[in-house]
C-alpha cells in the first residue's frame, strides 16, 4: 500500500515557508517564544513537529493546528510502512463473516 510518494517531514514545508517570508529560523524561533535549535532541529528532520509546536506554526500562520499535526501524521506512517515493509506484506486482513 505505497501511493508512490516520498515521505516529506514537515520541517521542509517549515523551511519553505520561511525562505518564502525572507525570515531567520532564528527570528522565527523569537516571534514563537521557543529555543532557536528547537526549529532547527524540526527543519533538519531530527524532531517531529508535536502537538504544542503545531498549535504555535498554526497560530503565527493564521492555520489550523490539524494542518501541521496531519503533515507529521503522514510523515511517521510512510516511515513506518517503510521500515515495516516486509513485515505488512506477511500479514493478511482478517475476514469478517457476513450475516
Amino acid at each position: 500500500m505505497n501511493d508512490g510518494m516520498m515521505a516529506i517531514h514537515p520541517g521542509e514545508f517549515l523551511a519553505e515557508i520561511l525562505e518564502d517570508l525572507n525570515m531567520s529560523q532564528a527570528e522565527f524561533a523569537r516571534k514563537i517564544g521557543v529555543p532557536r535549535m528547537r526549529i532547527s532541529y524540526i527543519i533538519n528532520g531530527q524532531r517531529p513537529v508535536t502537538a504544542e509546536m503545531a498549535c504555535l506554526f498554526g497560530k503565527v500562520f493564521n492555520q489550523s493546528p490539524g494542518y501541521w499535526t496531519g503533515l507529521q501524521s503522514d510523515y511517521d506512517v510512510k516511515i513506518a510502512r517503510e521500515n515495516l515493509k516486509d513485515r505488512l506484506e506477511t500479514i493478511h486482513p482478517i475476514q469478517f463473516a457476513t450475516a
